[in-house]
């Protein structure tokens, strides 16, 4: 629940600096996913990742091997200056300038996935068509909807890199749990015809419909861009089929570590990265074992904090029986460690999540004082920690998981 103290002004009053006002994406929710577990002293728990902080300070390294400002695409915003809930260590988020290009674009293909006669007969296990969670999706105001994600995970990107990456969202939230679709059925026809404009290289698919023309200018454009600089479009690309593919989930896990390694896939943490570097318009190897370590806690809190924040909302739609399972971190910490209840397994997912944070500012530390990474890298992983605060904040500040409960008063 949000505090009685906010309000819709004051909260985007204090945001970010007095300069980058005229560029906030107006904030409307503030939810506290914590708000069941007080014991938490959210003031006195909290580890500052300092090695974040130093990585923040360095200059961008421009293609002429020169310093570029950091701020000309995105700007820094303060959640605990705001008075919004912030459970964790980073001391800031960061906000896309080129939010309203990104949702534009967004807009406009859920709007073409909600017309398209195709996707009234592609139908999920739920009952649901693609159409309807396009529509679904349509009916939030165009700043609370999930493709807003972009605005908070890659700030980096300029006006048509994030153009790109919010249509990339969109095709995330129509195409997620692709692994119920198959081949022989309409939902697999649509989905397969999907996969075939990502994978199409080079050779043009036929395009039928103003949504099939929209989709390959959304290809063609990650690929085009690569030929300008970097070379993650492609990868985005194959991140973005490699999630549509993904295995259905498991319904037991041995520990959170195993849960935590499926997670990786099924939250997208590949394609996520993969945008990350486009983002930054990157040559930078993402698989390289340098990164290894850090690329990974970086997935792990992802996890956990999409787990935290979408646990209430997931409980009650198990509960009311319009879900057969449920799939999340809290439930799992609470069956392994046989936990009487699931605040108590809140409370110590979240402290799980406080360890990542830990494990982060000791592998930052390491590779500082080696010397590990290359200007590029430290660049990447930079972004990569920027996306994981930015998660976290979008979590807060969206009604996607607290619902009207957690609006900010006016």
């Amino acid at each position: 629940m949000p505090s009685s103290k906010l309000s819709v002004s004051s909260v985007n009053g204090n945001i970010c600096a007095p300069e980058n006002l005229q560029d906030v994406s107006q904030i409307a929710y503030a939810y506290n996913w914590l708000h069941d577990a007080p014991y938490l002293d959210l003031k006195t728990s909290l580890l500052p990742l300092a090695g974040y902080e130093r990585l923040q300070q360095c200059r961008t390294p421009s293609t002429d091997g020169g310093d570029e400002p950091t701020d000309v695409n995105g700007f820094d915003i303060f959640p605990v200056r705001a008075g919004l809930p912030w459970p964790t260590g980073f001391p800031k988020a960061r906000q896309s300038r080129h939010w309203e290009a990104g949702l534009r674009i967004s807009s406009e293909l859920l709007e073409l996935f909600s017309t398209d006669s195709s996707m009234f007969t592609a139908v999920k296990l739920n009952g649901r068509s693609l159409a309807k969670i396009a529509s679904h999706e349509l009916l939030l105001p165009e700043e609370d909807r999930f493709t807003k994600f972009a605005t908070y995970l890659f700030p980096e990107a300029d006006k048509e890199r994030t153009r790109l990456l919010a249509a990339t969202i969109v095709f995330i939230v129509i195409f997620d749990d692709s692994w119920e679709m198959h081949s022989e059925d309409k939902l697999g026809v649509v989905r397969d015809d999907f996969l075939r404009r990502l994978e199409s290289n080079g050779e043009k698919e036929k395009s039928k419909s103003e949504l099939q023309s929209l989709i390959g200018y959304v290809v063609d454009g990650l690929k085009s861009h690569d030929k300008i600089a970097g070379n993650g479009g492609q990868e985005v690309i194959d991140r973005l089929a490699d999630f549509c593919r993904h295995v259905p989930p498991q319904s037991n896990f041995a520990s959170l570590a195993d849960y935590l390694s499926y997670r990786n896939i099924d939250a997208g943490v590949p394609y996520i990265l993969a945008c990350v570097k486009f983002s930054l318009e990157s040559d930078v190897v993402i698989e390289d074992p340098k990164m290894a370590r850090i690329l990974r806690l970086v997935s792990d809190h992802v996890s956990l904090v999409n787990d935290l924040a979408s646990f209430d909302k997931e409980l009650k739609a198990l509960e009311d029986g319009k879900v057969c399972y449920m799939i999340n971190a809290v439930d799992v910490v609470r069956r392994l460690l046989g936990l009487a209840s699931y605040s108590a397994a809140k409370a110590v997912t979240y402290s799980v999540q406080l360890e990542v944070e830990a494990q982060m500012e000791e592998e930052l530390e390491r590779l500082a004082k080696g010397r590990i990474l290359s200007p590029k890298e430290e660049q990447f992983v930079s972004a990569a920690l920027t996306m994981t605060a930015g998660n976290l904040f979008y979590s807060v500040v969206t009604s996607r998981y607290g619902g009207e409960a957690a609006k900010i008063d006016v």
